[in-house]
């Protein structure tokens, strides 16, 4: 590094502020006629950390115990600016911060904020390291490793804790848009990253699992326009046995199973598969489900069959079912006195989603029924073929009144009088039981169109 002639070391570590102010300023003094060279007194992974923290372009030099280059220069304090000519022998030296000491050395201006003199912090050769050195979760804002929120660092240690002995390298497929390959150690640690409990590692395989199936279409569900999010559903014992919430706020905050589990499978989406916001993920607007949403069902309150029984798994299976959806609209209704009406309110909350005159939709709208919506319908014997098919034949209008804004080739191509649905066919209106005892508000989540994504349902299997 000598041969181009004379250069400037500059000597600095992690736990000195004087250190990150020097390497601030001279991050703007590249194509200085004479190059610095950073020499950090930090093993090479705190060494990047302290670059990446200070944007710092020089060639940085990772130094550690017992620091035999600080000690050749007699570095007793940080930063050190230590001119050495190409034949290594030391002509100057500068200890703290000085700006127009810096300036004089490298031959260039530096910007003028801060102080422009500022002591110094004890070397590595005369006081050991912080306890702790860099904040270990801005240093995650750093890396990119986050979803926005902090997040718990992925220590060895806390990864070899999730997997539970599974085999980090087994691989669960590439994970659209960039093809990152899901191993089992990259879900693991994107599980830390969200919060997990080792215990809903399982539950967090099974939902990337779902995800990566084909006809979900992840690649399309993560680089379209539309706001379109992730929503998690589990189902069978699973819900018990983590704690998850299915009862008061089952769509909000509160319950770390819930939370945590719905945001490992956006991290993994979103740094393996790179769906980040603004880059590969060209959402207009985004949505909160971008951040992730599991929903347990209540199985013990609803009055139908369990959700996973209906697709087909037996009852003391759990699973996770996967759906591309829009964000949940609540639907108040304290005033309907029949199943019928009631069937109406749900399917004209949902005829606006997505698009109110795009009818009909080969797509999956999920209804969160609550449970006092849920026993007015049990009360009446109406089965859940019988909401469905009730919602389905409630949720149509004329064509004459779609004929606006972006109708489809159907709806412009029909008579005014004709019929139009909401959806497709009725198998195309989910609906799960969920939420508190009181209050009569169940939601709908929209659907994501022109991806033809499928939800996708998973066994749990505890054991992989």
């Amino acid at each position: 590094m000598l041969a181009g002639g004379p250069t400037l070391l500059v000597f600095v570590h992690s736990d000195c502020p004087t250190s990150a102010l020097a390497l601030r300023h001279l991050a703007a003094a590249e194509g200085a006629p004479t190059r610095a060279v950073i020499v950090a007194e930090e093993p090479p992974e705190e060494a990047a950390r302290l670059a990446r923290r200070t944007g710092i372009r020089s060639a940085v030099l990772s130094q550690e115990p017992p620091y035999e280059l600080s000690r050749a220069h007699a570095v007793e304090a940080v930063p050190t600016a230590v001119v050495v000519d190409g034949g290594g022998v030391a002509t100057e030296t500068v200890v703290g911060w000085d700006r127009a000491a810096y300036e004089r050395l490298l031959g260039v201006s530096l910007p003028d904020r801060g102080p422009a003199t500022k002591p110094g912090c004890g070397s590595r050769t005369v006081e050991p390291p912080a306890e702790g050195g860099l904040d270990e979760l801005e240093d995650m804002f750093e890396r990119g490793f986050t979803d926005g929120l902090p997040v718990i660092p992925p220590t060895r240690e806390r990864v070899d804790a999730m997997l539970g002995g599974r085999d980090p390298a087994r691989s669960l497929g590439p994970v659209p848009p960039s093809q990152g390959e899901a191993t089992l150690g990259r879900v693991a640690a994107c599980a830390v990253l969200a919060g997990c409990r080792p215990e809903y590692f399982p539950v967090v395989v099974a939902s990337v699992e779902a995800a990566l199936e084909p006809v979900f279409n992840a690649h399309g569900v993560a680089v379209t326009t539309q706001p379109a999010g992730v929503a998690v559903i589990v189902s069978g014992p699973a819900r018990e046995r983590l704690a998850l919430n299915s009862g008061m706020g089952a769509l909000g905050p509160g319950t770390r199973a819930n939370m945590t589990i719905g945001r490992a499978l956006r991290l993994v989406l979103t740094l393996t598969g790179g769906a980040l916001p603004g880059r590969l993920d060209r959402s207009t607007l985004g949505s909160p489900l971008k951040l992730g949403l599991c929903i347990a069902e209540d199985e013990e309150r609803s009055p139908w069959e369990s959700f996973h029984v209906e697709r087909g798994f037996d009852r003391d299976a759990s699973t996770v079912t996967v759906l591309a959806a829009d964000a949940p609209l609540s639907v108040s209704d304290h005033r309907s006195r029949t199943p019928e009406a009631l069937a109406r309110v749900l399917a004209h909350a949902a005829g606006a989603q997505w698009s109110p005159f795009w009818w009909p939709m080969d797509d999956y709208s999920l209804f969160v029924v609550c449970p006092e919506h849920a026993a007015m319908f049990a009360s009446a014997g109406w089965s859940k073929a019988r909401l469905r098919e009730a919602i389905f034949e409630s949720a149509t209008r004329p064509a004459g009144e779609l004929k606006r804004g972006e109708a489809t080739p159907l709806v412009r191509s029909s008579a005014d009088d004709a019929p139009i649905h909401k959806w497709t066919d009725p198998e195309r209106i989910l609906l799960l039981v969920a939420g508190g005892e009181a209050g009569r508000f169940s939601a709908v989540l929209g659907p994501c169109d022109g991806m033809g994504t499928r939800p996708i349902t998973k066994e749990v299997r505890w054991s992989t």
